[in-house]
């Protein structure tokens, strides 16, 4: 069984959220709503001092929008949702951020980016484990706590607590 480890981050931009649409292409979740991310490079681990998954959050906006580091404030780990699919152990940590203006969204290869209205975000086809993420996020914005959401194969059953 092998462990897929990724991040991505959903940046917020007064009443609208960054979201990409992913591509048909894509082998996980094709035409699916995500927030803006990938997964975890070796590069990413090579640094003992470095903090890994934040560092893949910040590199993999700026691959697929341009989004500087420093355009992005506030950027906190929300959620740990770990899911079983496929023969492999899903790890997906999805950061909150703010970013001051809407920026123009750039072409990205990995499938198509928008501001979406928060109000429009539910009604989204998503992956299990997004769909519960955002779900859950939106009913707690003003919460600080770091969420663990845990999906089945199924999505017949989920957990979301505090940790």
């Amino acid at each position: 069984m092998t462990i897929r480890i990724t991040s991505s981050a959903f940046l917020i931009c007064q009443n609208r959220v960054l979201m990409m649409k992913r591509g048909l292409h894509k082998k996980l979740g094709p035409g699916t709503w995500a927030g803006v991310g990938g997964h975890m490079e070796v590069n990413d681990m090579k640094d003992p001092r470095a903090l890994a998954i934040v560092d893949t959050c910040y590199r993999e906006v700026y691959e697929e929008t341009g989004i500087e580091r420093a355009a992005i404030q506030n950027l906190k780990l929300r959620y740990i949702a770990i899911r079983k699919a496929d023969g492999e152990i899903r790890m997906h940590h999805h950061f909150i951020g703010e970013i001051e203006t809407e920026v123009a969204l750039p072409h990205c290869d990995e499938g198509d980016l928008h501001w979406v209205d928060k109000a429009d975000i539910p009604a989204l086809p998503m992956s299990p484990s997004v769909g519960l993420t955002l779900k859950h996020w939106l009913s707690n914005i003003e919460s600080e706590d770091i969420f663990l959401v845990a999906v089945n194969d199924t999505n017949e059953s989920a957990t979301i607590s505090a940790l």
